[in-house]
């Protein structure tokens, strides 16, 4: 056998051929070693690292490529396979009768050349052939070898009653019903988008992850280059494909998937924050999986990691591995020793959700505070972080019926009027969107400048979402949200006059004194108190109720 070193992407063109051949041949569905990626990567992303590429030749034929990247530590030569930060799965390119001779050849060779050497070699797929191969390798040689593993859930359209299966985990968490309201209240369809339409899948990324840790860096730099470049390939085993989730024409989630000979692996999905409520990460996600359904994938992978979505909708699990070995001598010991306890740090960090909710969420939001946040941003991210440990609450519930109401008469005309969701979504404000999620009717001033929520409406339930309460209205009530106080009188005045004899619900904080005395004023009666009080893990809600048909004094849980 003879080790061949290809130094340049233009002298690895003149091997394209004979690499897509043994991946042809061997029915190779991990997208990640295939020539385009590779080559690609290597144009765009691996300009500056030390690349190095190995083809084997024996007989006259070339029988495998290693395609390593090289860094020095401690002055020990680290080989990890190529695309370590970007690739979520690697392995060896060479036919399965091959794999054993070429493995133990080039990583042989390499011991003998340089006597300092560690292997870091990640993305290992247990299912495949090759890591089964590495570490029969490295156990006969003895070499001293740390395995970690993380968890790949997939789902094998094969192994599930496709339909049953769909309809049974759509109702999870109540996508359905959240799908439901989104259509109800517009257009909603998942597209194919143009090449000229990617920049809205970055954008979208870009707004999703604004307030979080970002590892995947996925629009950042050379790594967006390239993955829009990947979006371009024709006629390759590997394929990009995006979906988007439209909603009224604008984009409110994606997924890009990279898909090789029957496999989707779901490498990015991002989501328009604004439509957290409605669940639109989990449409998208889902809306994927029936497309590649239809379209005959053998399997739906989604990629490494812990995320509940992904078990919610998995037939079976797969593991990835990370292989660390030395060749032996004392100070590769040592940097072996140091570089598994720092991955046996990140693997008990990946598996614990809490962690990596705490260090994506509230590490991503004080990040965004330090870069980019206002005065306000932190005195809210300040009572914010006093209220996980002590809180105070108490709100009150007014009542005003048609027969109580001495607040003046006041020619309102077509002051205000309803807005849109569409008009909503220009705003860019979650609260906003949310209020058409629980169920309100929104009105606007109808001579603004801007579109502007004045107040809403809902005629089903009353709610205080601070307190986490919901009950469902009287007949011929409307419960009042989102109110401007200095507006409340011609507020009052215009639903008198669309709403002439229907009752009126509206709720004031301790803190909105003046906002309590202008509503006696204008006819409300108080007619309920809510009080919350947490301190620690200790924590209480109390209701008081005057009304006489309101009943005694009671405790909510």
């Amino acid at each position: 056998m003879q080790l061949i070193r290809i130094r340049t992407d233009d002298e690895l063109m003149w091997y394209k051929e004979i690499w897509d051949a043994i991946l042809e041949a061997e029915d190779n569905d991990n997208p990640f070693i295939e020539f385009a990626w590779f080559y690609n990567w290597w144009q765009i992303v691996g300009r500056k690292e030390r690349v190095e590429l190995y083809a084997i030749e024996h007989e006259g034929t070339i029988i495998a490529f290693f395609p390593f990247t090289v860094s020095i530590r401690w002055g020990i030569r680290v080989y990890t396979f190529a695309g370590k930060q970007i690739a979520n799965y690697t392995g060896i390119v060479a036919k399965q009768q091959w794999l054993l001779q070429a493995a133990t050849f080039i990583f042989d060779e390499l011991i003998k050349k340089y006597r300092h050497v560690v292997f870091s070699l990640h993305g290992l797929l247990e299912s495949k052939a090759s890591t089964k191969i590495l570490e029969q390798y490295f156990v006969e040689r003895q070499l001293r070898t740390s395995i970690f593993r993380v968890v790949t859930p997939y789902l094998a359209f094969s192994e599930v009653d496709f339909q049953h299966h769909f309809n049974q985990r759509r109702k999870m968490h109540g996508v359905d019903r959240r799908e439901r309201k989104l259509r109800n209240l517009g257009s909603l369809e998942r597209r194919a988008p143009s090449q000229d339409e990617l920049w809205q899948m970055f954008r979208l990324f870009n707004r999703r992850w604004a307030k979080k840790l970002d590892t995947s860096e996925f629009t950042k730099g050379k790594k967006r280059d390239f993955f829009e470049r990947l979006t371009m390939l024709k006629g390759e085993a590997l394929q990009v494909e995006v979906d988007a989730l439209v909603f009224e024409n604008q984009w409110i989630g994606f997924t890009y998937g990279l898909c090789c000979r029957g496999r989707y692996v779901t490498y990015a999905l991002a989501h328009e924050p604004t439509f957290n409520l409605f669940g639109a990460g989990r449409i998208v996600n889902q809306e994927t999986i029936q497309r590649t359904f239809a379209a005959n994938y053998r399997l739906f992978d989604m990629s490494i990691g812990y995320e509940p979505y992904k078990f919610d909708w998995r037939s079976s699990i797969d593991f990835t591995r990370h292989m660390l070995a030395s060749s032996g001598s004392k100070r590769t010991n040592l940097l072996t020793g140091f570089l598994s306890l720092k991955q046996r740090l990140k693997e008990y960090v990946k598996s614990n959700q809490r962690i990596v909710d705490w260090k994506r969420n509230s590490l991503g939001q004080l990040r965004f505070l330090v870069k980019y946040g206002k005065l306000k941003d932190w005195l809210e991210y300040g009572q914010q972080f006093v209220e996980k440990f002590v809180r105070m609450k108490q709100v009150e519930l007014y009542e005003l019926t048609p027969s109580e109401d001495v607040s003046p008469q006041q020619p309102v005309g077509n002051l205000f009027e309803e807005m849109s969701i569409q008009e909503a979504m220009q705003l860019d404000q979650e609260e906003v969107i949310a209020l058409f999620y629980k169920g309100y009717t929104i009105y606007k001033d109808s001579f603004a400048e801007t579109n502007k929520p004045a107040f809403a409406l809902h005629a089903t339930n009353w709610r205080v979402d601070s307190l986490r309460i919901i009950e469902p209205l009287p007949k011929q009530t409307y419960f009042l949200a989102y109110d401007v106080f200095k507006q409340i009188d011609i507020i009052t005045a215009y639903f008198r006059k669309i709403k002439p004899a229907q009752t009126l619900w509206v709720t004031a904080s301790f803190w909105q004194w003046r906002k309590r005395k202008r509503l006696v004023q204008l006819g409300y009666k108080p007619i309920s108190r809510m009080k919350h009080f947490k301190f620690a893990r200790f924590e209480r809600n109390r209701v008081e109720k005057y009304t006489e048909s309101g009943g005694d004094v009671h405790s909510v849980h």
